[in-house]
């Protein structure tokens, strides 16, 4: 009879994940199967090589659409609403691009097979918030030309301020920029009372 496996491949591609972030593809498995608490042969018994284990677990997966951007019909204070989003989305762009630069890193990455990954996330991203401005139009909390210019200018900052700031450790500092960066476009979708 043999042995239970202690960890799913799902917990050691997520220890993987984590080891290879910080140190790259050259981290060792010996570091990786320690880390996870199995053996080196257990990993490659699971995952064949280490170029497999790498790509395996730095797969990107799509973003949760719902978590990131909140109900479809947003209630509530609009430019609250909006600060909320792009800052979430903003962290999430934050923790994919170094994952994104690893993979790319990679000797034995190709650049065809990504290209052919049906990995859609700021598109996803994009459509699901003009829904959700389209909503607060609708509701006459926001004014905009276009619902689809205006998620793609929000998406647009958020993945850029993360990307700028890749290497970047002063959280507070970098966060009260994107929020000031929001408030700017605000300015161009709040309603005008008379």
């Amino acid at each position: 009879m043999g042995r239970h496996k202690t960890m799913s491949d799902d917990e050691v591609l997520r220890v993987a994940r984590e080891i290879f972030r910080a140190q790259g593809h050259t981290a060792t498995t010996r570091a990786i199967a320690e880390a996870a608490g199995i053996s080196e042969a257990v990993l490659y018994q699971r995952f064949g090589s280490k170029d497999a284990l790498f790509f395996a677990a730095m797969h990107p997966t799509g973003p949760d659409v719902e978590e990131l951007l909140g109900p479809r019909d947003p209630l509530g204070d609009a430019h609250a609403y909006l600060r909320a989003v792009v800052m979430r989305l903003g962290r999430h762009f934050a923790g994919v691009i170094p994952v994104a630069l690893r993979v790319m890193t990679h000797p034995s990455f190709d650049p065809a097979t990504f290209t052919r990954a049906p990995i859609r996330g700021p598109a996803i991203l994009q459509e699901g918030l003009a829904q959700r401005l389209k909503s607060l139009a609708h509701r006459k909390q926001i004014t905009m030309l276009s619902e689809a210019a205006t998620a793609r200018l929000l998406v647009s900052l958020a993945h850029d301020w993360a990307l700028g700031n890749v290497h970047s450790h002063e959280d507070a500092g970098r966060e009260r920029q994107l929020r000031e960066m929001v408030d700017v476009v605000w300015e161009g979708l709040r309603v005008r009372r008379a």
